[in-house]
């Protein structure tokens, strides 16, 4: 495993983050969550609107089972759509606390932003859980550069405790239709450029494009399944979350075709190359991944063998 650090947070953090959204049964939870812990992971991504709450359950059962709370960098999200304010987040991490069985999360992210509530309220509400002791550090998760920064402003103006954590999509592929509602990439120059003249932590979700960078005729398959479990609550004319919906474009096509091109000159997978790529910035930045079985982390583990020099890194991404 590999580890950074974020200001504010007493404990190092392992470059990839367990995202905990897809654990139905304990048992099936808990020998994934295990292994996590053998080799070396102790990050994990816990949401409020998860499973409806029952995947912070899982995970508050497991660690008191296995009493290594204080060996694990616990994360909480909340506020999502529609539910963005002041008062409901407040409300729901006191839900999110209870469920995962915590007094105390290492990091809050808000789920979503909303652009008709002032950003110093939120900034007001984030300090006054912190000072709380509910949480140590926090930031905002599908932020445009300049709510987050116009927060951040805020906040040193007002001697208040800035926001230290940008969590956006931040894949190779650069997302072409957001995956969601309210989604936003930090594949942009002008945001790489602030993360990193700022040092500011990111954590990026469907940090391998969700399939995009493996051969052509998988990530059909993927596009299609996700196309049909999707399609009774997708509404009519709205694209779908998979690989291609979201991602694909001549640009990321170019991508795909570099990728292929070094994965074969380093004998490595594509999707470890595009794995790699987000944990290579110079940034502390971190990959959230969503393995449901120890063989889908043993493969996104192969991530962290990559190495990338500067000039790839830049290559991959059509910079000079």
């Amino acid at each position: 495993m590999q580890y950074d650090s974020i200001d504010g947070l007493d404990k190092k953090i392992s470059k990839l983050i367990m995202g905990n959204d897809n654990q139905v049964y304990f048992d099936e939870a808990a020998k994934l969550w295990d292994h996590w812990i053998e080799v070396g992971g102790n990050a994990f991504d816990n949401a409020h609107v998860y499973g409806q709450g029952s995947m912070e359950k899982l995970f508050g059962d497991w660690h008191r089972k296995r009493n290594n709370l204080k060996e694990l960098v616990v994360i909480a999200k909340g506020a999502h759509t529609p539910l963005c304010d002041p008062k409901n987040l407040s409300n729901q991490l006191t839900e999110s606390l209870d469920r995962m069985q915590i007094e105390t999360a290492d990091i809050y992210i808000m789920h979503r932003d909303n652009l008709e509530i002032p950003v110093d309220e939120f900034v007001d509400v984030l300090n006054e859980e912190k000072n709380k002791g509910r949480v140590k550090i926090f930031g905002g998760s599908n932020w445009t550069l300049e709510r987050f920064n116009e927060a951040n402003e805020w906040a040193e103006e007002n001697n208040k405790t800035k926001l230290s954590i940008l969590n956006n999509n931040l894949a190779l592929c650069k997302m072409i239709n957001p995956l969601w509602d309210g989604c936003i990439s930090s594949n942009d120059d002008e945001i790489l450029a602030y993360l990193e003249d700022n040092q500011t932590a990111h954590l990026s979700w469907s940090s391998q494009g969700r399939g995009y960078f493996l051969p052509d005729d998988i990530t059909q398959k993927i596009e299609d399944k996700i196309t049909s479990d999707e399609s009774s609550w997708r509404k009519p004319g709205e694209h779908s979350s998979g690989p291609i919906s979201c991602f694909d474009s001549y640009e990321n096509r170019e991508r795909k075709k570099r990728v292929f091109k070094l994965a074969s000159k380093k004998s490595v997978e594509t999707q470890n190359i595009a794995g790699a790529w987000p944990i290579h910035m110079k940034f502390p930045s971190f990959a959230l991944i969503g393995p449901r079985v120890v063989e889908e982390l043993d493969s996104s583990l192969k991530n962290l063998e990559v190495k990338l020099t500067e000039e790839e890194v830049y290559w991959l991404n059509l910079k000079k």
